[in-house]
């Protein structure tokens, strides 16, 4: 099956462009729903109120793809195997580890017999049954939804066994069988639902019915979502009611919300206000970095219909530009510190028993030294002219385009950065700082069936999938065109996809990843610039019990997997009509939000998905 995109890749959504902010009002959000926004939440209801600058897109599991959209999901759905406070595999349906000693796998590790809860229901009432597991995953196994083929691939069918067994089998041995983010999904409402519409232009109708501890009533675009708590939920029952995201187009507003009382929690903060409240005692401050980083770019497509400069074919040449980067001083520049430099695109400490992180040691780690990789260019026939000019083999003047994305200011000080010191090697750089969907088009760019990339380089972001396997698939040869964003293509890489995908065993499998993540950074389709922090502050006064993951180190929130804090969450005072703010009033300020349909890609914490024809 050729892999192709649906105008680029799922990474596009049209999304309104033009926010009026009139006579100098800001985004606001009344906590207690002033002026009829939404009713508000029952008198001793424990609340809980979150501010985001950023919402789900889309709640249909099909479509959506922001990762707000995955932290409502994973409070609303269950899934067969949930997220650990370490990203460890733990219960959520299934009700047992499947292992070779119990019959759950089979010898050749192609099945995988898997028992699940009884008694759970349905948020609706109805009893969710093997039956409704075998559903979900032939549903997107069938019929290729591309939410989640990267987590389903190598499953061949489900069949429902029993009222509490369900069987998978496998064309292969699946090692990331019980890592999979595959949101189990009523039958009895989605067997309704044709494929072709789930993944195109279904309106997934409120409420959401899952079978996870909360159930998504409303939503407000550009305002907030509520969540309240699922009375029938099989796990332990929460102590909180309801659940607020607010939505802020202004983060300072956000900020000032949080500290009068009327948020108890807020994600992505300013980071000079993250600063000033790290001091203050009634919040805990928490910069985290999870599988996020951001990258330099090469077009590395081989093929003759590449738009990008040749050079850029030659592994050589990029690898060379790895010492022209002080990835230090980008960290240091565009995120104030709150950012680490960074190696591979499996970030350390985030997939853990084991680690598979590979940290480059010492004689193989790329320090910045121009000097070296300007030695690196002439060794591999790119010299420098009279003029102080690199040349290509052909001994023209090398002139590459530089792009970014108007949607980070700290990425274009990367990229401003890099460019300095690009040309200090002598090439000649054209820097441009475009909208996102001019350069998804560029990146994604075709002559009918066939890719034909419109980019020399490019500095931006993007976000890992909930397996490092997961991950690094994503830069296999079939995924060009799709995933594999620079287009990159490797034999021995691809042959080392298939031995990771395959070990279950997990220190096994290592190795194959390790390898791989070795083979990219010597070929280096691109640069692996910082590991960016995501800024999070929750109030430790009003609330016991939030539950950091890494031992700590980790969000206590927005995780879009692990849930442990909306699980153990207690008022640590009881405060009538709100929960967790003793007088919950926001003045809201007046917005005008004109929405145009303007076709753009918002790259912010996006976890990309493939589209296949």
């Amino acid at each position: 099956m050729e892999r192709r995109l649906l105008a680029g890749t799922r990474r596009f959504a049209l999304i309104a462009g033009v926010v009026l902010l009139t006579g100098g009002l800001v985004w606001g959000l009344a906590t207690a729903f002033a002026a009829g926004a939404s009713p508000s939440p029952s008198a001793g209801a424990v609340t809980l109120r979150i501010g985001w600058t950023e919402e789900p897109d889309n709640l249909n599991p099909f479509i959506g793809y922001q990762n707000e959209t995955y932290e409502i999901w994973a409070l609303n759905y269950d899934l067969l195997f949930g997220y650990g406070d370490r990203n460890q595999p733990t219960l959520d349906l299934a009700s047992q580890f499947p292992t070779r000693a119990n019959g759950g796998i089979s010898a050749d590790g192609l099945t995988w017999t898997i028992k699940i809860r009884a008694g759970v229901k349905w948020q609706d009432g109805q009893p969710l049954t093997a039956a409704d597991v075998a559903f979900t995953f032939n549903y997107i196994v069938k019929n290729q939804m591309a939410n989640f083929t990267n987590s389903t691939f190598g499953i061949k069918s489900a069949t429902a066994l029993d009222p509490t067994t369900v069987r998978i089998v496998c064309s292969r041995p699946k090692a990331d069988l019980e890592s999979m983010w595959v949101p189990i999904i009523p039958q009895h409402i989605w067997e309704h639902v044709s494929p072709q519409a789930a993944s195109t232009s279904y309106a997934a109708k409120l409420p959401l019915v899952g079978s996870g501890p909360f159930q998504t009533v409303e939503f407000k675009k550009g305002s907030y979502i509520h969540l309240v708590r699922n009375p029938n939920y099989w796990g332990p029952k929460p102590a909180i009611d309801d659940i607020y995201f607010l939505v802020y187009q202004d983060a300072d507003t956000m900020v000032t919300d949080l500290k009068s009382g009327n948020l108890d929690a807020a994600w992505g903060l300013p980071q000079a206000q993250f600063s000033a409240l790290k001091s203050d005692p009634s919040f805990k401050s928490v910069p985290y970095s999870y599988y996020n980083w951001d990258y330099l770019e090469f077009n590395s497509y081989a093929k003759s219909s590449s738009l990008g400069n040749p050079v850029l074919r030659d592994w050589k040449f990029r690898n060379a530009l790895n010492y022209a980067v002080d990835k230090q001083r980008l960290a240091q520049l565009a995120y104030q510190g709150y950012a680490q430099p960074a190696t591979t695109i499996i970030p350390p400490g985030v997939w853990v028993n084991p680690d598979y992180h590979w940290q480059p040691p010492a004689g193989q780690l790329y320090t910045f030294d121009l000097a070296k990789a300007s030695q690196l260019l002439t060794q591999a026939g790119y010299k420098l002219g009279s003029n102080g000019a690199r040349l290509d083999k052909k001994g023209k003047p090398i002139k590459l385009r530089l792009y970014t994305s108007t949607d980070s200011s700290q990425e274009q000080s990367e990229t401003k950065v890099i460019a300095g010191w690009l040309g200090q090697l002598g090439l000649k750089i054209t820097l441009s700082v475009v909208d996102p969907g001019t350069l998804t088009s560029d990146i994604y760019n075709a002559h009918g069936a066939t890719w034909a990339p419109d980019f020399d380089l490019v500095v931006w972001n993007w976000t890992g999938y909930f397996d490092p396997g997961q991950t690094l698939v994503c830069f296999t040869t079939p995924q060009i065109g799709s995933l594999d964003e620079p287009y990159w293509s490797n034999a021995r890489y691809d042959a080392l996809n298939l031995v990771q995908a395959s070990t279950i065993e997990p220190q096994a499998r290592k190795t194959p990843i390790w390898q791989m993540q070795q083979l990219m950074y010597q070929q280096t389709p691109w640069v692996v610039l910082t590991y960016p922090d995501y800024l999070e502050a929750y109030n430790t006064t009003k609330w016991t019990g939030w539950q950091q993951m890494f031992d700590g180190r980790g969000p206590a929130f927005n995780a879009e997997g692990y849930i442990g804090s909306y699980l153990s969450l207690r008022p640590k005072t009881a405060t009538a009509g709100g929960g967790s703010s003793s007088t919950v009033l926001i003045v809201v300020a007046v917005v005008v939000v004109v929405l145009v349909g303007l076709g753009v890609v918002v790259l912010r914490r996006r976890r990309p998905q493939a589209e296949e024809d």
